[in-house]
């Protein structure tokens, strides 16, 4: 009972931070910025790509649940089974590339040992797959993409890419700052 309690917590928490980062990029304007569907700067792919490198599986299917929930804003008027098979592609070959690319860059499963030129890597390999695999999904259902489809998937792939670069960077910065702060005598944080 423990270990599905975990679980299904992991499921929540990336569930709630792709919502979160999902509802600033809208705020922002972020989301469509290039066409329904595909941003330039995406944010919420540095959550599902941190999700897919730290718990696998049911982090990634938080993300999957909250894609779900927001797709019906920029993909309106699609049938019940869209809302499921999008945000399954979008998630799960992302969790596929992590795997393959933790097994090719020798990464343990609890990634103790990532470097943090694997991050970048394993991120424009998850982002031009997902970019690829995403736009043929919208080509077979004739979903705006046939004439432009690599210039489609490339704009994807550049908007998650960037938008998981941005996340990242910005976790990195607050965990500097943070051992800044609580490394000095005078600034302890209590």
């Amino acid at each position: 009972m423990r270990y599905i309690t975990e679980k299904l917590l992991i499921c929540s928490l990336f569930g709630l931070l792709y919502f979160g980062t999902f509802q600033l990029s809208s705020t922002l304007d972020l989301v469509d910025s290039y066409a329904p569907g595909i941003s330039l700067v995406f944010l919420p792919a540095g959550i599902k790509l941190v999700a897919a490198l730290v718990s696998g599986f049911w982090g990634v299917l938080g993300t999957v649940v909250a894609l779900a929930l927001v797709s019906p804003e920029f993909w309106p008027e699609q049938p019940l089974w869209f809302y499921v098979v999008y945000p399954s592609l979008s998630g799960f070959s992302t969790l596929a590339v992590v795997a393959v690319m933790k097994h090719i860059l020798g990464i343990a499963e609890d990634i103790r040992d990532i470097r943090f030129i694997h991050i970048p890597l394993i991120d424009l390999c998850a982002t031009l797959v997902h970019g690829t695999v995403v736009n043929v999904f919208f080509a077979i259902d004739h979903l705006q993409v046939n004439q432009d489809f690599f210039t489609r998937a490339l704009a994807m792939s550049v908007g998650d890419f960037l938008g998981s670069l941005i996340l990242l960077l910005s976790f990195a910065v607050l965990a500097k700052l943070y051992d800044f702060y609580t490394q000095r005598p005078d600034t302890k944080l209590n």
